[in-house]
């Protein structure tokens, strides 16, 4: 009977531990902080505009 108490208290540190590892590597990876992108400004091809504009005329 000892040894049962024996092997369930190792599954459980066991079982602790790996839930500890867990949430550690997961709360590491959300506290990631990104680098910001850099921004791109879309402009409008306006040639293709006046191109359209001067078939539908």
């Amino acid at each position: 009977m000892k040894n049962l108490y024996k092997i369930i208290t190792l599954f459980a540190i066991i079982f602790i531990a790996g839930i500890f590892v867990t949430v550690m590597t997961v709360n590491s990876s959300l506290n990631k902080v990104e680098k910001p992108s850099k921004t791109v400004e879309i402009q409008k091809d306006t040639l293709h505009l006046l191109k359209a504009e001067k078939k539908t005329v």
